[in-house]
C-alpha cells in the first residue's frame, strides 16, 4: 500500500514539474513573440522615417518642407541656426541586454544654412535610452 501511495506522489510530482514547466515555456515564447513584434514594428517605423527624410529631406529643401516632415512624422522638433533637430520618445521591443525599459527614441537631425535651407542629407537612429 505504502508503495503505491509513493508511486501515485512521485507520478502526482513529476505531473506538477512537467506542467509548471510547460506552462513558463509557453509564457517566455508569448513574451519573445511579443517582443519580436513590437521590435518590427519600430525598426519598421525607424525605416519608414529614414526612407521620408532621405525623399523629403534633399540638399536644397527649404524651411517650411523641413516643417511639414517632422509634422507629418509626429516628431518634436526644433530648429536653430545650423540644423533641424526632432526626436520622438517612443517605446521599442524588448530592450536588449544592459538595457533597464523598453523606452527608445527616433532622432532625426538635419544641417542646414542660416536662411534653413537642408545643406547635408539628413541623419535619422532608432536607439533604446536606458541603456548602461
Amino acid at each position: 500500500m505504502r508503495k503505491g501511495v509513493a508511486i501515485a506522489a512521485a507520478i502526482f510530482l513529476i505531473a506538477g514539474v512537467s506542467w509548471f514547466g510547460i506552462h513558463r515555456y509557453r509564457i517566455a515564447r508569448e513574451r519573445q513573440n511579443s517582443c519580436e513584434k513590437r521590435n518590427a514594428v519600430f525598426n519598421r517605423r525607424v525605416e519608414d522615417i529614414k526612407r521620408d527624410a532621405e525623399e523629403q529631406l534633399k540638399v536644397g529643401a527649404n524651411k517650411a518642407e523641413i516643417t511639414r516632415f517632422f509634422t507629418a512624422h509626429g516628431i518634436p522638433f526644433e530648429i536653430t541656426s545650423s540644423e533641424a533637430v526632432g526626436t520622438l520618445y517612443t517605446t521599442g521591443g524588448c530592450a536588449p541586454l544592459g538595457c533597464g525599459t523598453d523606452r527608445a527614441l527616433i532622432g532625426v537631425r538635419v544641417k542646414i544654412d542660416a536662411l534653413g535651407t537642408v545643406m547635408d542629407k539628413p541623419v535619422v537612429v532608432g536607439m533604446y535610452v536606458d541603456c548602461v
